[in-house]
């Protein structure tokens, strides 16, 4: 067999490590990129509410929904063969679907209940209500 007719082993190796440091570097660009850091919710009680989300690549994407467009924020608990968290979610108008007020982060029940009632006092104007106490109440009692 002629070494000079065919490329050995050998003489491929420096070209598939290059390819392969390229595609995993590529790779865990996406990965790390995309991984988010930090969710936070702005409520301004007559103008809506600002959700942002910062990703570890320091891209911050923002969302702002009117109070008008909110018809009720609600309070989901998510329960899965292996997990089990609270979600925060808001029903808007002309929209299909419940949005998601912490999109990636699974806050504790203990977080997301002073959230909540902020965004219904935002929505309704009215700061106290018997639904709020009830789900605190049940939150403080099940949850301490």
């Amino acid at each position: 067999m002629d070494s000079t007719s065919s490329w050995s082993w050998w003489d491929k190796s420096p070209f598939i490590l290059l390819w392969s440091l390229l595609l995993s570097s590529i790779l865990l660009k996406l990965g790390i990129g995309n991984s988010v850091v930090k969710e936070s919710v702005v409520i301004l009680p007559r103008f809506g509410v600002q959700l942002e989300t910062h990703y570890r690549s320091g891209r911050v994407s923002r969302h702002f929904v009117p109070v008008s467009k909110i018809v009720k924020p609600v309070l989901l608990e998510h329960v899965s063969p292996v997990t089990c968290y609270w979600l925060l979610s808001m029903i808007l108008q002309k929209e299909e679907e419940l949005t998601p007020v912490f999109k990636e982060l699974h806050p504790p029940l203990k977080m997301l209940v002073p959230i909540w009632k902020a965004l219904c006092g935002a929505v309704s104007g009215d700061k106290d209500s018997s639904l709020h106490s009830s789900v605190e109440d049940y939150g403080q009692s099940v949850f301490s």
